[in-house]
């Protein structure tokens, strides 16, 4: 049953139900402007922090799509999650966006197979762990037991464990938190096709209560100022988080990699403006998956229609990739033109003398 804090929203249903891909493109991005709209006028959260949890390798074939030029064999990505708070029927709404635990993340048999080749040693000092969902939570001064829900834009190495599921105690970490995915995405796991088994854990599920995961199916909005986009393309349940600060829209996912694959045509990275140019494209995929590529370009569009650009530099719109490329010794010629860094906004809420 989906909670009666999220409403659902229909702007894009008819869009998406458009036969074939190009006509499809077109309804989308009109689409986009409706939803856009809708959601702007639900108004602005109350809080949004972001926190480093990881910096790990990733193939350079799959970052941009493969078009950057660079003999780098891997491209650096870093994690990181949002803390969300919204005015939602009289409370406050507290969302963990993207809190990936990187310990669990390495199961993954990308990763698993990244520790048997260089070894255990090599893998750490490949990766650079910042920080712990734990650690965060702590800093801000927020309880686990005041999270109310976890989304993430989809479920690729996340195992979600640690966080609902009932621990030795028989209490779970976030005790009354639940999950928010598409139904399409917590699909997969009844039986994973061949061509995904590699970047997702299957028992991530495992022993978590039926009733701390909500399947979700479309567009829903949660309080004022944030909402949960269907971005199917990269998983067949991807959806996108989008919040609303004092800048405006902002777009969360990693179907692009960083900000220069929704404005290729004005990056930096060698290769990437002249392939946008060459081949007449708008965006760039992260494209280690390819459940489906015409839409995950068309969800990609999308979150550009959604999203508002830097106030000081528009051609860059908020876009924030959960998974960024940056900037590292061991990737040369592999910096984004732009970096957003964090979402900051408003004051947290609430906290510390919640009970745990």
């Amino acid at each position: 049953m989906v909670p009666s804090d999220l409403v659902k929203l229909t702007e894009m249903d008819a869009a998406w139900a458009v036969a074939g891909s190009g006509a499809r493109l077109d309804a989308v991005r009109r689409a986009g402007r409706r939803l856009r709209d809708r959601v702007l006028a639900s108004g602005v959260a109350k809080c949004v922090r972001t926190v480093d949890l990881a910096t790990f390798p990733y193939p350079t074939r799959y970052g941009l799509q493969g078009v950057a030029s660079s003999p780098a064999p891997y491209v650096f990505m870093r994690n990181r999650m949002q803390l969300v708070q919204v005015a939602a029927g009289g409370r406050t709404v507290t969302i963990l966006v993207n809190p990936t635990d990187p310990d669990r993340s390495k199961a993954a048999p990308y990763f698993a197979r990244l520790i048997d080749r260089y070894g255990e040693t090599t893998s750490k000092l490949l990766s650079t762990m910042h920080s712990s969902i734990e650690s965060a939570l702590a800093s801000w001064g927020v309880s686990p037991a005041l999270v109310d829900y976890v989304t993430y834009d989809h479920l690729h190495v996340q195992d979600v464990r640690g966080l609902l599921a009932p621990g030795p105690g028989g209490r779970a970490y976030l005790p009354n938190a639940k999950l928010l995915a598409q139904k399409a995405e917590l699909d997969t796991f009844g039986s994973i096709h061949p061509l995904q088994t590699e970047w997702y854990i299957p028992d991530c599920l495992a022993g978590v209560p039926a009733d701390r995961i909500v399947a979700l199916d479309g567009d829903y909005l949660i309080g004022g100022g944030f909402a949960i986009v269907r971005t199917p393309g990269h998983t067949w349940g991807n959806h996108t988080p989008v919040v609303v600060t004092g800048t405006g829209a902002w777009t969360i996912s990693e179907n692009g990699v960083c900000v220069d694959a929704y404005a290729p045509g004005v990056s930096r990275i060698r290769g990437v403006a002249k392939h946008a140019r060459d081949a007449g494209v708008e965006v760039i995929l992260n494209a280690n998956t390819r459940e489906g590529s015409l839409d995950q370009y068309t969800s990609m569009v999308l979150e550009k229609t959604i999203a508002d650009g830097v106030p000081e530099a528009p051609e860059w719109p908020q876009h924030f990739s959960s998974s960024e490329m940056v900037p590292h010794v061991l990737a040369p010629g592999l910096t984004p033109t732009y970096t957003h860094g964090a979402i900051t906004h408003g004051e947290i809420i609430a906290v510390r003398a919640a009970a745990a």
